[in-house]
């Protein structure tokens, strides 16, 4: 007997759930440019990445409410990326963004 109830329950909550997500109305094209105009006015806002440190420190970043904040450096990226030894196992190689560590040989295809 209770494992019907919950079955039945279970079902039911389903059906709740599905039904929820199938009142909502599809965006029309108007909403669809709207929000993609919004997007692009908010990117061209955003400010430009800075390559060096001095750069990140001249462009200190400040919120609405009032938080601070700072882009980081590309010179300071690092990248990670695995090489194939010549015995066959895998090595991971990590550099830094500004291109003075161990740049991978060959880059393969991404493995999906």
């Amino acid at each position: 007997m209770k494992v019907k109830a919950t079955l039945v329950l279970a079902g039911l909550v389903l059906v709740g759930a599905t039904a929820a997500q199938a009142a909502k109305p599809e965006l029309t094209g108007k909403q669809k440019k709207e929000m993609a105009a919004n997007v692009a006015a908010h990117t061209k806002k955003a400010a430009p990445q800075p390559k060096t440190m001095a750069q990140s420190n001249a462009a200190k970043l400040r919120s609405t409410t009032g938080a601070k904040g700072q882009l980081v450096a590309s010179d300071l990226w690092s990248t990670m990326s695995a090489q194939t030894g010549k015995n066959g196992q895998l090595t991971m190689v990590e550099s830094d963004g500004d291109g003075t560590g161990a740049a991978p040989a060959t880059e393969a295809l991404p493995n999906e």
